[in-house]
């Protein structure tokens, strides 16, 4: 789980290569991932994504809305989670937590 203040959502970290490439695409509809990186992708997408970029304290530093079969590149992120497009997320300067659920 991740939260910020009173928002939170079901959120799984990218631990192997495959996870980190297919994002979101092998999880729950309502589900974010966690990536341990600066850029990600969303080529094979058939809908568009929400990327939340974190910093190394974990305060969101952007968020966007990314096109099917686009880079984005976030240079002062740390992580960037992705998010099913439409669902709620959390606004820049927000402080996430993650806990394990």
């Amino acid at each position: 789980m991740i939260s910020a203040g009173d928002w939170t959502a079901r959120a799984y970290l990218a631990r192997t290569f495959t996870d980190r490439l297919l994002g979101n695409r092998r999880l729950p509809r309502d589900a974010a991932v966690v990536l341990p990186t600066r850029s990600v992708h969303s080529f094979g997408q058939r809908e568009p994504i929400e990327i939340v970029g974190l910093d190394a304290r974990m305060i969101v530093v952007a968020t966007k809305t990314l096109m099917p079969n686009r880079i984005s590149v976030m240079p002062s992120a740390r992580m960037i989670v992705e998010f099913p497009c439409g669902s709620p997320v959390p606004q820049v300067a927000d402080r996430i937590v993650m806990a394990r659920g």
